[in-house]
């Protein structure tokens, strides 16, 4: 009978051992290092500091018009909050002059406590209820050979850091396995919900490491517009007339912003809101965004309530931008590559190589739909009542900001063609 209990046991544990394997062949090479730790519970948007709200819109003022100074007749869309934590991420794993650069450049203090304001964001960026969907995502993909024992490897302490301030999953990957790439876009489709599914390209043979940030969001307008009331006119680009676009048209109690340079009104979501501007006759969207502080001023200004009769085109489109190449002259080039301090992340010399993001927007009737993903690469170097009456018609390009029930900056954009996808 021992004998016989003996010989089923080994057997069993051969079993287990075969299952493994399988299951580890069925994940196609790619192994979990760490889950996301769990997110603060009862926070509130009172919990997130108004001056750190400032600082994100500082650095969407900044950071804008480097990317959407795009072609005349194509759109342009960004997401400063996937790269504000992607950059964050990166930042955690840098030190001395680089890190201090980093830190300059993300309007870091310790007044401001990044860090908290940061877990608390993820938390209330991490939702699904009636009309409102809302999502965001920190991934950590690592050449295998760096984990482990013995040669170069990266720092457990930065990935503790990444899984339990940053909420972000890691995973052990061979990058020259033709798996992993689609692997890796599957990740990003599953958290932008299907919007986003990117060519990932990881040729770079030196290649140690990437860091992913998703957001995903979308909210219903607080009232709806009637499709009834959908009528097509003509949209004035920036070079030629565009007919038959579809326009929603309303009547709100809403409120805006009159500047010398533009118009502004601002339409509520279930959560949120968007705020479109329209630069006055002569000027463009590229004009007011040579202001730094056109994002900022549309934060902190006053607006006043208004009765507000609208005509807004229906748009749907997507992005892809080098955000590496594009924010060279505002310096985050010069911070991250050539011979930066990345000695909190890696125990090798490394530079970023690449930092890229791709967009997705759709507006209608019932509301906004909008999805970003944001990919670092790492590569070792060799080395109130309403007081007047508005009509607001957006049949020209223009600007708008989505932001969420945070108050956050989630999306800046540029329509020059509603047509354009």
């Amino acid at each position: 009978m021992k004998k016989t209990l003996t010989l089923l046991i080994a057997l069993l544990l051969i079993l287990s051992t075969l299952i493994g394997c399988a299951n580890s062949q069925s994940n196609n090479g790619v192994s979990a290092l760490a889950s996301p730790g769990e997110a603060e519970q009862d926070v509130t948007y009172g919990d997130v500091s108004q001056s750190f709200r400032r600082s994100l819109w500082d650095f969407a003022g900044k950071t804008s018009p480097s990317v959407l100074s795009g072609e005349r007749d194509k759109n342009s869309l960004y997401s400063p909050m996937s790269l504000y934590y992607a950059l964050a991420m990166l930042e955690a794993g840098a030190a001395g002059q680089t890190k201090t650069d980093l830190q300059d450049f993300l309007s870091m203090t310790e007044v401001l406590d990044t860090s908290r304001n940061l877990r608390t964001l993820y938390a209330l960026m991490t939702k699904e209820e009636e009309g409102i969907q809302e999502q965001i995502a920190n991934a950590l993909w690592i050449r295998q050979d760096l984990v482990g024992e013995g040669g170069k490897k990266v720092k457990q302490d930065w990935l503790d850091q990444l899984k339990n301030e940053f909420y972000a999953s890691a995973f052990a990957v061979d990058f020259q396995d033709p798996k992993t790439a689609p692997k890796m876009s599957e990740w990003v489709a599953e958290q932008t919900r299907g919007k986003i599914k990117p060519e990932i390209d990881l040729n770079d043979p030196l290649l140690l490491l990437v860091l992913m940030n998703t957001v995903y969001f979308k909210a219903n307008w607080d009232t709806a517009f009637d499709p009834a009331h959908t009528v097509k006119d003509v949209f004035h680009g920036m070079d030629l007339d565009i007919s038959d676009v579809p326009y929603l048209q309303g009547a709100f109690m809403s409120q805006a912003l009159l500047d010398d340079h533009y118009t502004a009104a601002r339409l509520s979501l279930t959560e949120g809101s968007i705020r479109f501007v329209l630069p006055e006759e002569g000027m463009d969207p590229e004009d007011l965004l040579k202001d730094p502080h056109l994002l900022t001023d549309l934060f902190e200004r006053e607006w006043k309530n208004v009765s507000l009769n609208i005509a807004l085109p229906k748009f749907s489109y997507k992005t892809k931008v080098d955000l590496l190449k594009e924010m060279e002259a505002i310096g985050l080039t010069e911070i991250v590559t050539g011979s930066p301090n990345f000695s909190n992340m890696l125990t090798t010399d490394a530079e970023v190589s690449a930092i890229s993001q791709e967009t997705f927007i759709a507006l209608d009737e019932k509301g906004v739909e909008a999805a970003a993903y944001t990919e670092i690469q790492i590569r070792e170097t060799g080395m109130l009542e309403p007081t007047e009456q508005l009509t607001l018609e957006l049949n020209r390009p223009f600007l708008y900001v989505i932001s969420d029930g945070a108050g956050t900056p989630l999306f800046v954009g540029v329509v020059r063609n509603p047509h354009a996808e």
